[in-house]
């Protein structure tokens, strides 16, 4: 699939991709072309085209392929189109707000927030971006412009259009904050 000017669509480059992936897991299950098209129901020669970039395919058929490999879409698609996933841990993080976790190229800052029992954690968000909370341990309550919510293990708050958010720990908490960055 080219485009007008004779040169390589972003199409192109994906149906490549995809089908590396493809034959990559078909190749690590140990499965020959004919086996996986016969259980996708489409021909030997399609599967082949499809693996080698040569032709896109279409959802209904790439859904037949995926199950057939025993892939879900999920499992294939995050590795296209230049996603990447960067493996890390939190350690030895002093008490307070570490901001260690950010990186120059996400569209967000990620802080690190270590409370003990009865502080409180002001944060100013002027912008309004959006904003997540994810308690990874112990409890606190975030007063967002007014509105209390109760946070425990585990919990998960999302906020938009919030100017100022008030955290309140209830007990020992260790928790993430995420703000989006509107000048990014």
């Amino acid at each position: 699939m080219s485009n007008s000017g004779g040169g390589r669509s972003s199409f192109d480059g994906i149906s490549q991709e995809v089908g590396a992936r493809l034959a990559e897991r078909r190749s690590e299950l140990g499965r020959s072309l004919r086996e996986v098209s016969t259980d996708a129901e489409v021909s030997t020669s399609h599967l082949s085209d499809i693996e080698s970039g040569v032709c896109g395919v279409s959802l209904p058929v790439l859904l037949r392929i995926v199950r057939a490999l025993d892939l879900t879409i999920t499992e294939l698609l995050p590795r296209i189109g230049g996603h990447h996933v960067r493996r890390g841990s939190i350690t030895d993080v002093p008490k307070g707000v570490s901001e260690a976790l950010s990186h120059q190229s996400l569209d967000l800052d990620i802080d690190f927030v270590h409370l003990d029992k009865g502080e409180v954690h002001e944060i100013e968000n002027p912008t309004r971006a959006d904003v997540l909370i994810h308690v990874l341990s112990g409890s606190i309550v975030c007063d967002a412009d007014g509105t209390e919510v109760p946070l425990n293990d585990g919990d998960t708050l999302d906020t938009e259009q919030v100017s100022h958010h008030r955290l309140s720990a209830g007990s020992r908490s260790r928790l993430l904050f995420a703000q989006g960055d509107p000048n990014r």
